[in-house]
């Protein structure tokens, strides 16, 4: 299987990300009850950082999510 785990900074949720996932894409964390948009920042080890939400709201922004 070729997925990573991390956990969001904002709630420790634990998301699985896919390996073939590419440094500064932007993600949403699974938990429903936060949703904070995420970039990943470093490959080995994984590592995510928020993302302010002003840099979120345009026309194009389509993040995945994962759980």
């Amino acid at each position: 299987m070729n997925v990573e785990f991390v956990r969001c900074p904002t709630c420790k949720q634990k998301l699985a990300l896919q390996k073939y996932i590419t440094l500064g894409s932007l993600v949403v964390c699974a938990n429903p009850r936060c949703g904070t948009s995420l970039r990943i920042i470093r490959r080995r080890p994984l590592q995510v950082e928020p993302v302010p939400e002003t840099e979120t709201y345009h026309v194009d922004y389509r993040p995945e999510s994962y759980g």
